[in-house]
């Protein structure tokens, strides 16, 4: 009955959501958490090293790097390299920079699993004990047990066979989710077969509490954060209060860098000098074996204990969706974290690069290489040179030796001056018609379940090197100020109470009728998501056209495998719309909606 009613509850919400009723489509109220995560790098960062000390070659490096910059199909964000310990390359694209934590989804279950191994190794439960007996109180009375239900172990949850109905989606509509979970049904024995489920994850962490009294993140801090120096730990929780499990976690690149590293060394970890065994070198074995035979996309691989099987023999990564990666590579005793806003779910191209460069151990040395400065130089320089959005970095051209002398004898003549078309949008106000379109991506909002009014007003200010846009939806402003000039400019969002910190960049150009265009990219950079919005603007009129990434047609694909996974007839029927190449038309106009607007004369400066 729980899994017909959850199959409902899905149904409807997708109703909803093409009908364009999208605030509170959950019957469970919106709970701000998340507060504004302090900037900075960590207070206790991996040692530094060049890559020839550590046997790389930075010109090898450097070439890596411009390839994944190159690949169209992949949007990095950050990228931390480790060999035998030490960071030896560090990247952000602009506007990323690394100093904040960054939502990694499932990424998360990898630190989920580290706690369950600290739990069996302090005798607090095993991996064969049963849910049922672990949570007595809160399976429903004898006559309405599930048998599948009862048979689920510690161990079906670690390697996704529990194969329970319950998933993600239907978490959305519920308030008690380990009520819900034990009272759904299982669509197969448990251990038949891999089905990727969330809330697997989350029984762990609620089991994390329920032995310990202490919540996933309290109880790692002494264990893990703080041996590791990660700070600030932001998880989120459900309804009741547990931490997720499955998604939710916010982790700096270096940080991630860190875990990966941990299950490198087997569990061992120094602090303060001294060396300390952090997790054991049984449960990285074990984590690590990869007995489940499965699909990541259209790839076969293998999975462990919240943990997947990487191309290259005996690697192994840590996982979240829209290219959230830590990959630990054994044989050549190197670590990658890498961010991203990908619209590969759970697999991208940048696997593909990974292997190329880090497959084998040709590039990789057992001895220093001699140091060279020039390549040294030339990495150091890329890396700073990246950007996610290379076309708002302006073309610099070359000044003349006349403009150089007039610029040092007389400096005040060098004052930057708007352009042309700046001046005519400076000040300007304009009305929005209806549309749905917000400053939140999409993706964001269905996953936080935080939803804004749409824009109705929208207004410009110019200097020459950034514009200050300022949007109302009627209940709230919010001011964006975006580099002009190929540098972001950050701007400290209230979003439904949370506070974001995005980074922003814009173009000002004119389309190919000569109208000026203004595209501006607003990347959330504690998130994935970027929003991106091109005004553009003809006579009084103005015409606004709202994007994002991730795109939203893979966030719909996203939903249809999670519906289709719960095993529910009524689902099932959505997946095949939902997950096609193209969002569909009434669906489009929400995800990806449009505006149209006309001048305020009144606002209008």
């Amino acid at each position: 009955m729980m899994d017909l009613r959850a199959q409902f509850k899905a149904v409807d919400a997708v109703r909803k959501g093409m009908r364009g009723e999208l605030r509170h489509l959950s019957p469970v109220p919106f709970v701000p958490e998340k507060p504004r995560y302090p900037a900075g790098l960590s207070r206790k960062p991996l040692p530094r090293s060049t890559p020839e000390a550590q046997g790389v070659s930075s010109a090898y490096l450097e070439r890596f790097l411009r390839e994944l910059d190159a690949c169209p199909e992949i949007k990095v964000h950050s990228i931390v390299i480790l060999r035998h310990g030490k960071l030896i390359a560090q990247a952000n694209w602009k506007p990323y920079s690394g100093i904040y934590a960054q939502m990694v989804y499932s990424l998360s279950k990898s630190v989920t699993a580290m706690a369950v191994g600290m739990a069996i190794e302090e005798g607090l439960f095993t991996l064969d004990d049963r849910i049922a007996e672990l949570f007595s109180d809160k399976m429903p009375p004898p006559p309405f047990r599930r048998h599948r239900v009862e048979q689920i172990t510690v161990r079906h949850l670690l390697n996704m066979t529990s194969g329970i109905r319950f998933n993600e989606a239907n978490s959305v509509f519920e308030r008690d989710w380990l009520k819900s979970y034990l009272t759904s049904d299982c669509a197969y024995e448990p251990g038949e077969k891999f089905t990727y489920n969330s809330m697997n994850s989350y029984i762990l962490s609620a089991l994390i509490q329920r032995k310990t009294g202490e919540g996933l993140t309290d109880y790692l801090q002494p264990r893990l954060f703080e041996p590791l120096g990660i700070d600030h730990v932001v998880w989120e929780r459900c309804p009741m209060g547990i931490e997720k499990g499955g998604w939710g976690l916010f982790l700096r690149p270096e940080d991630m860098a860190k875990l990966g590293q941990l299950y490198l060394q087997k569990g061992m970890w120094t602090v303060d000098g001294e060396p300390h065994r952090l997790l054991s070198e049984q449960w990285i074995a074990e984590s690590t074996d990869m007995g489940v035979r499965t699909l990541m996309g259209e790839h076969e691989t293998a999975y462990g204990y919240h943990l997947w099987e990487f191309p290259i023999p005996g690697a192994y990564q840590f996982n979240g969706v829209f290219g959230q990666y830590v990959v630990v590579i054994p044989q050549i005793d190197a670590v990658i974290a890498i961010t991203s806003g990908s619209h590969g779910l759970f697999v991208d191209k940048s696997a593909e690069i990974i292997q190329k460069y880090f497959g084998s151990d040709e590039a990789f040395f057992a001895f220093p290489l001699p140091e060279n400065m020039g390549a040294a130089r030339a990495l150091k320089k890329t890396e700073a040179s990246l950007a996610l959005f290379p076309d708002t970095i302006p073309v610099r051209r070359r000044r003349t030796l006349r403009e150089r002398v007039e610029q040092a004898l007389f400096p005040q003549r060098s004052v930057p001056q708007l352009s042309v078309d700046a001046k005519w949008i400076n000040g300007r106000s304009y009305k929005l018609e209806n549309s749905y379109g917000t400053i939140l991506p999409f993706i964001f909002s269905v996953e936080k379940d935080s939803f804004l009014p749409p824009i109705q007003r929208v207004s410009f200010a110019f200097a020459p090197d950034f514009c200050t846009i300022e949007f109302s939806d009627g209940e709230e402003n919010q001011t964006i100020r975006a580099g002009l000039d190929g540098e972001p400019r950050r701007s400290v969002l209230n979003i439904n109470e949370e506070v974001y910190v995005t980074g922003n960049m814009a173009r000002l150009t004119r389309d190919e009728d000569g109208r000026p265009v203004l595209k501006l990219y607003i990347s959330f950079l504690e998130t994935p998501n970027t929003r991106v919005i091109k005004f553009i603007f003809s006579g009084e009129r103005i015409l606004v056209r709202f994007q994002e990434i991730p795109s939203v047609e893979n966030a719909s694909k996203l939903l249809a495998s999670l519906l289709g996974n719960s095993g529910g007839n009524m689902e099932r029927l959505l997946t095949e719309r939902l997950s096609g190449e193209r969002v569909p038309g009434y669906l489009r106009r929400i995800a990806v909606p449009k505006a149209s607007g006309r001048l305020d004369l009144e606002a209008t400066e």
